[in-house]
Protein backbone atom coordinates (compact mmCIF):
# COMPACT_ATOMS: atom_id res chain seq x y z
CA UNK A 1 0.00 0.00 0.00
CA UNK A 2 1.28 3.54 -0.74
CA UNK A 3 4.94 4.34 -2.24
CA UNK A 4 7.57 2.32 -1.05
CA UNK A 5 9.44 3.69 2.20
CA UNK A 6 13.38 3.58 2.44
CA UNK A 7 15.07 3.21 5.36
CA UNK A 8 18.37 5.39 6.72
CA UNK A 9 21.00 3.91 8.64
CA UNK A 10 21.60 5.23 12.07
CA UNK A 11 20.67 3.83 15.89
CA UNK A 12 17.12 2.86 15.92
CA UNK A 13 15.08 3.75 19.24
CA UNK A 14 14.62 1.11 21.31
CA UNK A 15 10.74 -0.26 22.10
CA UNK A 16 7.67 2.34 21.64
CA UNK A 17 7.22 6.04 22.70
CA UNK A 18 10.22 6.16 24.94
CA UNK A 19 12.64 8.26 25.72
CA UNK A 20 14.76 10.06 28.93
CA UNK A 21 13.45 11.47 32.00
CA UNK A 22 16.09 13.47 32.79
CA UNK A 23 16.51 17.46 31.38
CA UNK A 24 20.03 16.93 30.63
CA UNK A 25 19.12 13.59 28.71
CA UNK A 26 16.04 15.42 26.81
CA UNK A 27 18.16 17.55 25.83
CA UNK A 28 20.60 15.46 24.46
CA UNK A 29 17.01 13.18 23.01
CA UNK A 30 16.06 16.82 21.27
CA UNK A 31 19.49 18.05 19.80
CA UNK A 32 20.39 14.06 18.29
CA UNK A 33 16.32 14.44 16.99
CA UNK A 34 14.80 11.63 14.70
CA UNK A 35 17.63 11.74 12.43
CA UNK A 36 19.69 10.17 14.94
CA UNK A 37 16.90 7.49 15.42
CA UNK A 38 17.40 5.62 12.28
CA UNK A 39 14.33 4.05 11.19
CA UNK A 40 11.30 5.75 10.52
CA UNK A 41 12.47 7.87 7.60
CA UNK A 42 10.62 8.02 4.13
CA UNK A 43 11.87 9.86 1.26
CA UNK A 44 10.01 13.47 0.42
CA UNK A 45 9.36 12.66 -3.30
CA UNK A 46 9.53 16.70 -4.68
CA UNK A 47 13.23 17.38 -3.37
CA UNK A 48 13.72 20.93 -1.77
CA UNK A 49 10.14 22.15 -2.47
CA UNK A 50 8.70 19.09 -0.69
CA UNK A 51 11.36 19.57 2.09
CA UNK A 52 10.26 22.96 2.90
CA UNK A 53 6.06 22.17 2.53
CA UNK A 54 6.95 19.46 5.43
CA UNK A 55 9.11 22.17 7.29
CA UNK A 56 5.92 24.19 7.00
CA UNK A 57 3.67 21.32 7.70
CA UNK A 58 5.58 20.29 10.90
CA UNK A 59 5.19 24.20 12.21
CA UNK A 60 1.86 24.60 11.43
CA UNK A 61 0.63 21.61 13.26
CA UNK A 62 2.72 22.34 16.18
CA UNK A 63 3.29 18.84 17.93
CA UNK A 64 6.10 16.61 15.51
CA UNK A 65 9.69 17.39 14.83
CA UNK A 66 10.44 17.10 11.28
CA UNK A 67 13.85 16.06 10.07
CA UNK A 68 15.35 16.87 6.44
CA UNK A 69 18.40 15.06 5.12
CA UNK A 70 19.39 14.16 1.56
CA UNK A 71 15.95 14.41 0.73
CA UNK A 72 14.43 12.08 3.46
CA UNK A 73 11.90 13.17 5.77
CA UNK A 74 12.08 12.04 9.49
CA UNK A 75 9.10 11.61 12.36
CA UNK A 76 10.44 11.81 15.80
CA UNK A 77 8.51 10.59 18.80
CA UNK A 78 6.44 13.53 20.26
CA UNK A 79 2.99 13.73 22.11
CA UNK A 80 0.69 12.86 24.77
CA UNK A 81 0.26 9.55 26.86
CA UNK A 82 -2.49 8.11 29.23
CA UNK A 83 -1.74 4.69 31.23
CA UNK A 84 -4.46 2.91 33.46
CA UNK A 85 -4.91 -0.66 33.92
CA UNK A 86 -5.08 -2.36 30.99
CA UNK A 87 -4.44 0.68 28.99
CA UNK A 88 -1.86 2.56 27.53
CA UNK A 89 -2.92 5.75 24.67
CA UNK A 90 -0.16 7.73 22.93
CA UNK A 91 -1.37 10.53 20.45
CA UNK A 92 1.12 12.47 18.82
CA UNK A 93 3.62 11.82 16.06
CA UNK A 94 4.85 7.96 15.98
CA UNK A 95 8.55 7.81 15.24
CA UNK A 96 10.51 4.53 14.29
CA UNK A 97 11.80 1.52 16.44
CA UNK A 98 13.70 -1.08 16.79
CA UNK A 99 12.57 -4.67 16.57
CA UNK A 100 10.75 -5.50 20.03
CA UNK A 101 7.58 -7.52 21.56
CA UNK A 102 5.93 -6.85 24.43
CA UNK A 103 2.70 -8.61 26.20
CA UNK A 104 0.37 -6.15 25.16
CA UNK A 105 -2.12 -6.00 22.17
CA UNK A 106 -0.85 -3.25 20.07
CA UNK A 107 -3.22 -1.01 18.44
CA UNK A 108 -2.08 1.64 15.89
CA UNK A 109 -4.27 4.14 13.94
CA UNK A 110 -2.74 6.95 11.73
CA UNK A 111 -3.79 10.15 9.53
CA UNK A 112 -1.06 8.81 6.91
CA UNK A 113 0.38 5.34 5.98
CA UNK A 114 3.22 4.07 8.13
CA UNK A 115 5.10 0.98 7.40
CA UNK A 116 6.02 -1.77 10.14
CA UNK A 117 7.79 -4.71 9.75
CA UNK A 118 7.38 -8.91 11.08
CA UNK A 119 10.01 -10.94 12.82
CA UNK A 120 10.20 -13.06 8.89
CA UNK A 121 11.41 -9.94 7.29
CA UNK A 122 7.84 -8.84 5.96
CA UNK A 123 6.88 -5.32 5.59
CA UNK A 124 3.71 -3.66 5.38
CA UNK A 125 2.76 0.05 4.61
CA UNK A 126 -1.25 0.66 6.13
CA UNK A 127 -2.82 3.33 8.22
CA UNK A 128 -4.33 0.97 10.37
CA UNK A 129 -2.40 -2.25 12.03
CA UNK A 130 -3.12 -4.52 14.98
CA UNK A 131 -0.28 -6.57 16.26
CA UNK A 132 -0.75 -9.86 18.87
CA UNK A 133 0.90 -9.64 22.02
CA UNK A 134 4.45 -11.28 22.20
CA UNK A 135 4.72 -10.87 18.44
CA UNK A 136 8.32 -9.15 17.61
CA UNK A 137 7.66 -6.00 15.52
CA UNK A 138 9.19 -2.39 14.32
CA UNK A 139 8.11 0.43 12.60
CA UNK A 140 10.44 1.05 9.91
CA UNK A 141 8.35 4.42 8.86
CA UNK A 142 6.61 6.28 11.40
CA UNK A 143 3.48 9.19 11.39
CA UNK A 144 2.85 12.66 12.07
CA UNK A 145 -0.21 12.34 13.56
CA UNK A 146 -1.53 8.42 15.19
CA UNK A 147 -2.96 6.95 18.06
CA UNK A 148 -0.61 3.96 19.25
CA UNK A 149 -2.84 1.76 21.85
CA UNK A 150 -1.50 -1.00 24.17
CA UNK A 151 -4.13 -3.18 25.77
CA UNK A 152 -3.83 -6.04 28.14
CA UNK A 153 -4.69 -9.44 26.51
CA UNK A 154 -6.32 -10.38 29.12
CA UNK A 155 -8.71 -7.51 29.65
CA UNK A 156 -12.04 -7.06 27.45
CA UNK A 157 -10.83 -4.67 24.89
CA UNK A 158 -7.85 -6.37 24.63
CA UNK A 159 -10.04 -9.98 23.61
CA UNK A 160 -12.02 -8.32 22.06
CA UNK A 161 -9.80 -6.08 19.52
CA UNK A 162 -7.78 -9.61 18.44
CA UNK A 163 -11.47 -11.63 18.35
CA UNK A 164 -12.41 -8.64 16.09
CA UNK A 165 -9.25 -8.20 13.79
CA UNK A 166 -7.91 -11.59 13.26
CA UNK A 167 -4.38 -11.39 13.30
CA UNK A 168 -1.12 -13.48 13.18
CA UNK A 169 2.27 -13.29 13.60
CA UNK A 170 2.79 -11.85 9.82
CA UNK A 171 3.16 -8.03 9.35
CA UNK A 172 0.91 -8.32 5.80
CA UNK A 173 -1.69 -9.99 8.41
CA UNK A 174 -1.63 -6.74 10.88
CA UNK A 175 -3.88 -4.91 9.40
CA UNK A 176 -7.52 -5.55 10.11
CA UNK A 177 -9.44 -6.41 6.66
CA UNK A 178 -12.06 -4.14 5.78
CA UNK A 179 -14.93 -5.88 6.02
CA UNK A 180 -14.53 -5.56 10.16
CA UNK A 181 -12.64 -1.92 9.85
CA UNK A 182 -14.74 -0.16 7.52
CA UNK A 183 -15.98 3.22 9.21
CA UNK A 184 -19.42 4.07 9.57
CA UNK A 185 -19.18 6.75 6.65
CA UNK A 186 -18.48 3.84 4.15
CA UNK A 187 -14.51 4.75 3.63
CA UNK A 188 -12.49 1.63 2.86
CA UNK A 189 -9.08 3.25 4.31
CA UNK A 190 -9.85 4.17 7.69
CA UNK A 191 -7.79 6.56 9.63
CA UNK A 192 -8.42 8.95 12.68
CA UNK A 193 -12.30 7.37 13.13
CA UNK A 194 -13.67 3.86 14.47
CA UNK A 195 -15.03 1.06 12.47
CA UNK A 196 -18.55 -0.15 12.65
CA UNK A 197 -19.75 -2.16 14.93
CA UNK A 198 -18.97 -5.25 13.50
CA UNK A 199 -17.73 -8.66 14.72
CA UNK A 200 -17.76 -10.12 18.10
CA UNK A 201 -18.00 -8.09 20.95
CA UNK A 202 -17.85 -8.76 24.44
CA UNK A 203 -19.51 -7.79 27.27
CA UNK A 204 -22.26 -5.68 25.58
CA UNK A 205 -23.46 -3.01 27.96
CA UNK A 206 -20.68 -2.66 30.42
CA UNK A 207 -18.26 0.01 29.58
CA UNK A 208 -14.79 -0.72 31.28
CA UNK A 209 -13.44 1.67 33.63
CA UNK A 210 -10.02 1.87 31.44
CA UNK A 211 -12.55 4.06 28.98
CA UNK A 212 -13.97 6.85 31.64
CA UNK A 213 -13.75 9.77 30.77
CA UNK A 214 -10.24 12.44 31.91
CA UNK A 215 -10.60 14.95 34.39
CA UNK A 216 -12.13 17.62 33.28
CA UNK A 217 -9.63 20.77 32.99
CA UNK A 218 -6.71 19.33 31.78
CA UNK A 219 -5.57 21.02 29.07
CA UNK A 220 -5.67 17.94 26.43
CA UNK A 221 -9.27 16.71 28.38
CA UNK A 222 -11.24 16.64 24.73
CA UNK A 223 -8.63 15.19 22.65
CA UNK A 224 -7.88 12.72 24.80
CA UNK A 225 -11.50 11.77 25.42
CA UNK A 226 -11.77 11.90 21.73
CA UNK A 227 -8.77 9.29 21.49
CA UNK A 228 -10.61 6.80 24.10
CA UNK A 229 -14.26 6.93 21.73
CA UNK A 230 -11.58 5.94 18.73
CA UNK A 231 -10.14 2.91 20.56
CA UNK A 232 -13.46 1.92 21.94
CA UNK A 233 -14.93 1.66 18.65
CA UNK A 234 -12.27 -0.52 16.85
CA UNK A 235 -12.66 -2.95 20.10
CA UNK A 236 -16.24 -3.38 19.37
CA UNK A 237 -17.33 -1.65 22.18
CA UNK A 238 -17.84 1.19 21.26
CA UNK A 239 -21.99 1.02 21.50
CA UNK A 240 -21.28 0.20 25.36
CA UNK A 241 -22.84 2.11 28.16
CA UNK A 242 -21.32 2.84 31.72
CA UNK A 243 -23.08 0.99 34.54
CA UNK A 244 -23.17 1.30 38.30
CA UNK A 245 -20.60 -1.04 39.61
CA UNK A 246 -21.53 -3.47 42.62
CA UNK A 247 -20.46 -1.80 45.69
CA UNK A 248 -17.92 -4.09 46.70
CA UNK A 249 -16.64 -3.64 43.02
CA UNK A 250 -15.97 0.05 44.27
CA UNK A 251 -15.16 -0.68 47.41
CA UNK A 252 -11.74 -3.02 45.76
CA UNK A 253 -10.96 0.01 43.77
CA UNK A 254 -10.72 2.25 46.32
CA UNK A 255 -8.87 -0.15 48.50
CA UNK A 256 -6.33 -1.59 46.24
CA UNK A 257 -4.24 2.04 45.77
CA UNK A 258 -3.52 2.12 50.08
CA UNK A 259 -2.08 -2.00 49.40
CA UNK A 260 0.08 -1.20 46.67
CA UNK A 261 3.11 -0.11 48.86
CA UNK A 262 3.01 -2.97 51.15
CA UNK A 263 4.14 -6.02 48.88
CA UNK A 264 1.73 -8.26 47.08
CA UNK A 265 -2.22 -7.63 46.84
CA UNK A 266 -3.96 -10.96 47.35
CA UNK A 267 -7.23 -11.46 46.18
CA UNK A 268 -8.35 -13.06 49.19
CA UNK A 269 -7.02 -10.09 51.25
CA UNK A 270 -9.03 -7.73 48.81
CA UNK A 271 -12.18 -9.59 49.20
CA UNK A 272 -11.72 -9.90 53.20
CA UNK A 273 -11.71 -5.65 53.13
CA UNK A 274 -14.90 -6.14 50.77
CA UNK A 275 -17.05 -8.70 52.89
CA UNK A 276 -17.25 -11.28 49.21
CA UNK A 277 -15.49 -14.11 49.01
CA UNK A 278 -12.92 -14.70 46.90
CA UNK A 279 -14.17 -16.43 43.81
CA UNK A 280 -17.09 -14.19 43.97
CA UNK A 281 -15.16 -10.40 44.20
CA UNK A 282 -12.55 -11.89 41.15
CA UNK A 283 -16.15 -12.53 38.64
CA UNK A 284 -17.75 -9.90 39.49
CA UNK A 285 -14.53 -7.40 39.30
CA UNK A 286 -13.45 -9.17 35.63
CA UNK A 287 -16.83 -8.39 34.50
CA UNK A 288 -17.24 -4.85 35.70
CA UNK A 289 -13.77 -3.12 35.36
CA UNK A 290 -13.10 -5.19 32.18
CA UNK A 291 -9.87 -6.66 33.63
CA UNK A 292 -9.04 -9.26 36.08
CA UNK A 293 -7.70 -8.45 39.64
CA UNK A 294 -4.34 -9.68 39.35
CA UNK A 295 -3.94 -7.53 35.63
CA UNK A 296 -5.30 -4.91 37.12
CA UNK A 297 -3.34 -4.74 40.14
CA UNK A 298 -0.53 -4.71 37.48
CA UNK A 299 -1.13 -2.09 35.57
CA UNK A 300 -1.55 0.11 38.47
CA UNK A 301 1.68 -0.18 39.66
CA UNK A 302 3.16 1.02 36.43
CA UNK A 303 0.83 3.74 36.23
CA UNK A 304 1.89 5.37 40.11
CA UNK A 305 5.22 4.59 39.15
CA UNK A 306 5.37 5.99 35.86
CA UNK A 307 3.44 8.98 37.73
CA UNK A 308 5.74 9.50 40.19
CA UNK A 309 9.42 9.38 37.47
CA UNK A 310 7.02 11.89 35.42
CA UNK A 311 7.54 14.00 38.80
CA UNK A 312 11.09 13.89 38.91
CA UNK A 313 11.47 10.99 41.17
CA UNK A 314 14.08 8.44 40.62
CA UNK A 315 13.28 4.88 38.91
CA UNK A 316 14.48 3.35 42.78
CA UNK A 317 12.09 5.40 44.67
CA UNK A 318 9.30 5.76 41.89
CA UNK A 319 9.62 1.28 41.99
CA UNK A 320 9.21 1.34 45.98
CA UNK A 321 6.42 4.26 45.79
CA UNK A 322 4.12 1.69 43.78
CA UNK A 323 4.96 -1.43 45.63
CA UNK A 324 8.22 -2.83 43.19
CA UNK A 325 10.30 -4.51 44.97
CA UNK A 326 13.41 -3.01 43.51
CA UNK A 327 14.29 -0.85 40.23
CA UNK A 328 15.44 -3.67 38.58
CA UNK A 329 11.94 -5.35 39.26
CA UNK A 330 10.05 -1.98 37.81
CA UNK A 331 12.08 -2.17 34.94
CA UNK A 332 11.38 -5.93 34.09
CA UNK A 333 7.53 -5.28 34.46
CA UNK A 334 7.44 -2.41 32.31
CA UNK A 335 9.22 -3.80 29.55
CA UNK A 336 7.05 -6.82 29.31
CA UNK A 337 4.11 -4.77 29.47
CA UNK A 338 5.56 -2.24 26.60
CA UNK A 339 9.10 -3.52 25.09
CA UNK A 340 11.23 -0.99 26.29
CA UNK A 341 12.39 0.42 29.62
CA UNK A 342 11.16 3.37 31.64
CA UNK A 343 13.99 4.61 31.92
CA UNK A 344 13.41 5.12 28.25
CA UNK A 345 10.30 7.66 28.71
CA UNK A 346 10.13 10.49 25.60
CA UNK A 347 11.48 13.54 26.83
CA UNK A 348 8.51 14.94 24.73
CA UNK A 349 5.80 13.36 26.20
CA UNK A 350 3.18 15.07 28.28
CA UNK A 351 1.85 12.11 30.97
CA UNK A 352 -1.87 12.91 31.06
CA UNK A 353 -3.44 12.01 34.68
Amino acid sequence: MGEPISVAAGRGARGTPMGRSSAGRARRWRRRGSAGHGPGVRPWPDGPAGAGRARAAAGSAGRTTVTIKDGVMSHSWRGWCLLRPGLMLYGGAVGGNRPHAHHAVQLIISAEPFTMADAHGGRVTTRVAVVPPDTRHAVLAGSPRALLVHLDPRSLAGRSLLARSGTGPRATAWPPSLARTRPTGGSPAPAMTGPAATGPAFGAGARPLMFAEPPIGHARAAEVAGALRTVELWTGLGGSDGVPLHPAVEAAIAAIPALLGHGPVRLRAVADEVHLSPSRLAHLFGAQVGIPLRPYVRWLRLQRAIHLVAGGETLTAAAHGAGFTDGPHFTRAFRVAFGNAPSELAAAIDWVP
